[in-house]
């Protein structure tokens, strides 16, 4: 693809973003656009030692936890490529939300405990519906459950509002 066409696939947007990190430096390229609304990662990525980086980092080399910490800069890159809020930040924001909602949802249905996976189920509509990247995952950091669990609580719901039909109570 020649450089023209690359510009043209991804208009408006660099090509690639990078970072720097304790010693570090990741880049990120977008080589192709994928034609959707999707939110999708870099075609490449490339981490390197910096020039400036202490006689221990380079001893050291590219370790595992360089690459831990080299993976939320990349999804940092990814948010700033797609011009979402910064990730931190994104979910911070994602995770209050679930929670408060929660809450609402619990007081509405008078806290107990049957309804509870209707709840989980609004919530996870609502951030689908809102387009998130992983509604599952945000409601499992939220909730401090694994995606396992929450994927057979959200089936019970699913369930039961087949044998039922939604509460429109609860989907307010």
């Amino acid at each position: 693809m020649s450089q023209k066409n690359r510009l043209h696939a991804v208009p408006d947007r660099p090509l690639e973003l990078s970072r720097r990190d304790d010693g570090f430096v990741v880049t990120a390229r977008w080589h192709t656009d994928t034609g959707s609304d999707e939110i999708n990662g870099p075609d490449e990525v490339v981490i390197r030692i910096a020039d400036d980086a202490t006689h221990e980092a380079r001893q050291h080399g590219i370790t595992s936890a360089v690459l831990h910490r080299m993976g939320r800069q990349v999804d940092d890159m990814v948010a700033e490529f797609h011009d979402m809020p910064s990730v931190g930040a994104y979910q911070v924001m994602v995770g209050r939300y679930i929670e408060s909602r929660l809450a609402e949802l619990a007081q509405a249905r008078g806290a107990t405990a049957d309804g509870f996976e209707a709840d989980l189920l609004a919530v996870y509509d609502d951030l689908a519906g809102r387009r998130h990247a992983d509604p599952l995952g945000a409601l499992a950091t939220a909730t401090g459950r694994t995606r396992a669990a929450l994927g057979r609580l959200l089936d019970a719901a699913r369930q039961r509002n087949d044998q039922e039909g939604p509460s429109r109570e609860r989907l307010a």
